[in-house]
């Protein structure tokens, strides 16, 4: 599953001479990074058909919130659409997957709000509850993708297994219906978590900020180092001025009920 935010991958593409990319948003990426809306826009269009791609992004690089996702495609649906081909989402969601490799963030930046990835099929989405808001914490350094997924363990024992399902449970069934004791339930995540506390140990105290001033449920945003916080309206100030007060940068982004416009 992924939960869609209101930060966004705002590309315009025209043709052109020859290649080229200007980053005017907020957060760029480094050089050391590449740039995935022109790789993606590139692999619709082939290198025969150049385009001059211009990207306002207001989604933070490489902190777990999904802007690889969206950089590709919001770069595959600009190449489709500037060269007259049919950009729908089910269009869009597959070729995206097949570039970024790993269908959860795709899905929510296509299809916006909670988008659960079955084993067969396209995505689907899930109710969730209105009174649930989200506030995230972005640490200040970058966690790239493949060096969290690189301390992951390959198998996982039985047991810790089970007791994940349990938690995937408990969290879905608290999304939907905003149970404070389901989303309570849904926390201490051991697969992914706990595996990656030596490459990010902030992120374990950010957490006990969060549930500490009130938040209902808070874990790693994707690969981190962010961390995201579920909230009611009650206590969304409270954990905005706590995780303020650790010196983090705060974002209180609208749940997003629209991916790919």
């Amino acid at each position: 599953m992924a939960l869609a935010l209101e930060i966004r991958c705002a590309v315009k593409a025209s043709l052109s001479d020859e290649w080229s990319v200007e980053h005017i948003g907020r957060y760029q990426p480094g050089p050391e990074e590449g740039d995935r809306v022109m790789s993606a826009a590139r692999r619709i269009v082939g290198d025969g058909l150049p385009l001059s791609i211009q990207v306002d992004a207001d989604i933070p690089i490489g902190k777990g919130l999904g802007s690889s996702a969206a950089a590709s495609v919001a770069g595959i649906a600009a190449a489709l659409r500037l060269t007259g081909e049919e950009a729908s989402p089910d269009r869009v969601y597959r070729q995206s997957v097949e570039l970024e490799g790993h269908a959860d963030n795709v899905a929510a930046a296509v299809y916006g709000g909670l988008a659960l990835v079955p084993a067969e099929g396209l995505p689907l989405r899930l109710p969730i509850h209105p009174a649930l808001q989200v506030v995230i914490a972005v640490p200040a350094h970058h966690l790239p993708t493949e060096h969290a997924r690189s301390v992951i363990a390959p198998t996982h024992p039985h047991d810790r297994v089970l007791r994940s399902l349990s938690r995937i449970s408990a969290l879905t069934a608290g999304l939907i219906t905003g149970d404070p004791a389901l989303l309570g339930a849904a926390h201490g995540d051991e697969i992914h978590e706990q595996a990656r506390e030596g490459i990010s140990p902030e992120v374990a105290g950010l957490i006990d900020v969060a549930k500490g001033s009130g938040a209902l449920h808070a874990a790693r945003s994707g690969a981190g180092p962010s961390v995201i916080a579920i909230c009611t309206a009650d206590s969304r100030e409270k954990v905005v001025d706590a995780f303020a007060a650790v010196d983090v940068e705060v974002l209180t982004p609208h749940l997003a009920s629209t991916g790919l416009v």
